[in-house]
């Protein structure tokens, strides 16, 4: 599907009061590699939600290289100041999933499921998702576990204002790019929630 018709498709299930301002974008870097690119979401003209397929690719590297070199280095890289996404430790891992990390596959698996723990996603993601999103029925979008379809589901015209009050507990319990498309609905709503 060509992106302007994916781009009106996803504009067009945004309720009435985020029509117009919450726009999504999708921008391919001519002389990257394999014309790699960013799909990013806007609020107002201003960006909001990034998702870079470079950054993203960048992440899983490091998250690869520590996972294979999970000796004495896996738990002494940490995010720090120059924007590196947070490594994960030994403990963050299931018993059996540390048994098949000899396995080149099952490490990429991982960094890759790591890396969106972290919020980190890349361009194929975002259309991934929105595949996903144009095609499921909006219960089971709102039910769904990737963050970018229930964000998207959260947006749309068909969640009334009492299904966004009954989903105001599990709130608690969701991942922070969850929460802000939450509370983007409610507030645009004029829906009064409590912060979590």
């Amino acid at each position: 599907m060509r992106w302007s018709k994916l781009k009106k498709q996803l504009e067009d299930f945004l309720c009435p009061a985020l029509k117009g301002r919450v726009e999504y974008w999708v921008t391919n870097y001519r002389k990257a590699h394999d014309r790699l690119g960013r799909a990013y979401i806007t609020l107002d003209g201003k960006e909001v939600i990034n998702m870079c397929t470079l950054k993203k690719e960048i992440a899983v590297f490091q998250m690869e290289k520590a996972l294979m070199d999970r000796g004495e280095n896996f738990s002494d890289m940490t995010a720090g100041g120059n924007g590196a996404p947070e490594l994960p430790n030994e403990a963050d891992f299931p018993e059996e999933a540390m048994a098949e990390m000899d396995d080149p596959g099952r490490i990429n698996e991982w960094a890759h499921q790591m890396a969106e723990k972290q919020n980190l996603f890349a361009q194929y993601d975002f259309f991934a998702a929105a595949a996903q999103f144009l095609q499921t029925p909006i219960r089971e979008s709102l039910k769904s576990g990737h963050p970018i379809i229930k964000g998207m589901a959260l947006l749309d015209r068909r969640v009334g204002k009492r299904t966004l009050l009954a989903l105001k507990d599990a709130m608690e319990q969701e991942n922070d790019l969850v929460k802000f498309f939450y509370k983007l609905r409610c507030k645009a709503e004029s829906i009064q929630i409590d912060e979590f």
